[in-house]
């Protein structure tokens, strides 16, 4: 049995978050699944995950040659033991003076971490956090981070979503989530506590726009109800709207049942009581498509039209944002419109203005991009140029990561072919490309 340590207060999450990551997002297995090749209880498994049980290093061994890690799990076991062993006060250090200062001890610990990982591998930010958990007993600085930077940490990643490959951010916002969960905990003052909340919700949408390219689509819908609740609670009007619309979009890409998405764009719609802002923009974006996808031309065709009244009322710091989330960028208007004139069969309007919105984006923005060019695709293949169409899709999907987005953009293209079509090499080619992963 694995000795039980205090997850809120080890640095054993951090194990637990990687182990987690390794598992679901590389190798897209299951708890029991893992536990049964690497030979280790799945009970265990689940508490190590959890960071509220210490693996034994064989079984860590075990686990990461199944997972196929190269000895990076291994070597993050053994970082973490001795992490925990320092801050506890148990680290005897042979080479080291008595004299020696504790933050050479520290730093000696990470370069011995990063000797070992080796070049390009992850380390969690997380994980430099903990291990500099000492630095402000000795500069006399509070160990809290404030809401500033609180605020810094989700604008970092606010400007990663759509320029860093799907998954590369899991651990990074797993670790920071947990330690802003902490920090929430002791928050008692109300204003505080509305700041700290506003951040923890944005954090948890990023996390649900990782899961869902990266994870079951079940876990993405949870994360986006934390994060409604979450913004919910913080009062932030703009940041509700926000998260309900990107929700919708995830919904609309990933086809999930029901009413959600129409139910969460209405939702959006009565908090803007007419008022322009990005969350308005993004709600409609998806409802011109979803609209158009239904058959309902006109309404569609009025989504469009209200996409455009409420982006020219946008504020220029929204509009002239181009990478970030928080930025409703025209060319991110003219994708949404172009992608439901595109399923309206009006590839004559639809042309001009994707090949607008692709000279305007920056070249960061790879995915969004692709996705751009696989709306000329289907365009291409609404027009009957079948030929042209497919080998323009699979250029861009070829050496591409297969997000939601991309998976619904290539259902659209391999929907649209001729009866005869369907059966082409490339046709099948392209449907394989993005087979895979349930979106259940």
């Amino acid at each position: 049995m694995s000795d039980q340590v205090k997850a809120d207060e080890s640095p054993w999450r951090l194990l637990g978050a990687s182990l987690r990551h390794w598992r679901v997002d590389v190798r897209d297995l299951s708890q029991r699944d893992l536990a049964k090749a690497a030979f280790v209880d799945q009970g265990e498994l689940s508490r190590w995950e959890r960071g509220i049980a210490r693996p034994h290093r064989d079984h860590i061994k075990a686990i990461d040659d199944v997972l196929g890690a190269t000895g990076q799990i291994v070597a993050l076991h053994a970082f973490v033991i001795e992490l925990a062993q320092f801050r506890a006060g148990t680290v005897v250090v042979d080479s080291c003076p008595p004299t020696c200062d504790e933050v050479d001890v520290e730093r000696r610990t990470l370069l011995q971490l990063l000797a070992t990982l080796g070049a390009g591998a992850h380390i969690p930010a997380s994980a430099i956090d903990a291990l500099h958990s000492s630095l402000p007993r000795l500069t006399g600085q509070s160990a809290e981070n404030s809401v500033e930077e609180w605020e810094q940490i989700a604008w970092d990643y606010a400007q990663g979503v759509w320029t860093e490959p799907p998954g590369s951010r899991f651990v990074d916002l797993a670790g920071d989530i947990q330690a802003l969960e902490q920090r929430l905990a002791r928050t008692v003052g109300d204003t505080e506590r509305a700041d700290l909340l506003r951040v923890y919700a944005q954090l948890t949408a990023f996390m649900a726009l990782e899961l869902a390219d990266t994870s079951s689509a079940r876990a993405s819908w949870r994360s986006w109800r934390a994060a409604r609740s979450a913004a919910d609670a913080a009062g932030d009007v703009e940041l509700r709207m926000w998260i309900r619309a990107r929700e919708a979009s995830e919904s609309f890409y990933l086809r999930r049942g029901g009413t959600v998405a129409d139910d969460l764009i209405e939702e959006v719609v009565h908090l803007a009581q007419g008022r322009a802002g990005q969350g308005l923009a993004e709600g409609l974006k998806t409802r011109a498509r979803m609209l158009a996808c239904a058959g309902r031309s006109e309404d569609a065709r009025k989504a469009v039209t209200d996409l455009d009244d409420v982006f020219q009322r946008l504020p220029t710091a929204v509009t002239s944002d181009h990478i970030s989330v928080w930025g409703v960028s025209l060319e991110s208007v003219q994708f949404a419109q172009a992608y439901a004139l595109t399923e309206l069969g009006d590839t004559k309007a639809a042309m001009p203005m994707i090949e607008q919105a692709f000279a305007a984006c920056p070249r960061e923005k790879a995915g969004g991009r692709a996705n751009m060019h696989l709306v000329q695709a289907w365009a291409l293949v609404r027009d009957r140029e079948v030929t042209e169409g497919l080998d323009h899709a699979l250029d861009v999907t070829r050496p591409m990561p297969v997000t939601a987005a991309r998976r619904r953009l290539v259902g659209e293209i391999t929907g649209a072919l001729p009866e005869k079509a369907h059966d082409l090499p490339a046709a099948r080619e392209l449907r394989a490309l993005v087979a895979g992963r349930s979106s259940a």
